[in-house]
């Protein structure tokens, strides 16, 4: 699912949709359709997962629509010609999610549970062998089990990781989404799947 094969053909697939939104750069509401058309189920499915309510993500993702409609009746027709539309759709997304756990005390708690640890989770460990990420996703049989065991990482981790493997952004995406340098986002992947080879191992180990 995650092997660099597979990344090449989804990178691709994005490259294709990028061009097929621009034929449409001189018409914001055939733009907007073809926008929606191609993100919309996308961009919910990323929302729930991360807050956890189907109807709260619907809503999110609404908001997002709205938003990305207002911005592109302002942008000229060059503009929409060259956005990274899924990019720029995923950064909205982003920072809407963040107003949402700012008014949920549920989701307060959790980020300030997860801030905590990670304080604590041996941050400088480093991996001479360096890291495989396709093995750790290989090891997970379920899309929803990878999907938990990165629940449980560091919210810094868990951001990068999700964005860059799940959704399929690229480093520099992750990275603009986020408002991170790159080589931060770089450093907390390899971290993050670091983390994710020691739960896993852990997990072999109470088998055996």
């Amino acid at each position: 699912m995650f092997s660099p094969i597979e990344r090449t053909r989804w990178s691709v697939m994005d490259v294709s949709a990028e061009k097929s939104l621009a034929q449409f750069a001189d018409d914001v509401d055939a733009y907007y359709e073809k926008l929606v058309a191609l993100y919309w189920q996308q961009l919910k499915v990323f929302a729930a997962s991360r807050i956890g309510n189907p109807l709260d993500a619907e809503d999110l993702v609404q908001e997002v629509f709205i938003r990305a409609y207002v911005a592109l009746e302002r942008y000229s027709i060059r503009q929409r010609q060259d956005l990274k539309a899924r990019a720029w759709l995923y950064k909205i997304t982003w920072n809407l999610y963040y107003n949402f756990i700012s008014r949920s005390p549920e989701q307060q708690g959790l980020s300030i549970a997860l801030g905590e640890k990670l304080e604590h989770e041996g941050l400088e460990i480093d991996d001479e062998n360096g890291v495989n990420p396709e093995e750790i996703f290989e090891q997970a049989e379920r899309r929803q089990e990878l999907e938990a065991l990165v629940a449980g990482l560091p919210r810094q981790y868990q951001a990068v990781v999700s964005l860059y493997y799940f959704e399929e952004l690229s480093l520099q995406e992750v990275a603009d989404v986020l408002n991170q340098p790159l080589g931060t986002v770089k450093v907390y992947v390899r971290r993050g799947i670091q983390q994710l080879r020691k739960t896993l191992q852990m997990r072999v180990n109470m088998v055996g």
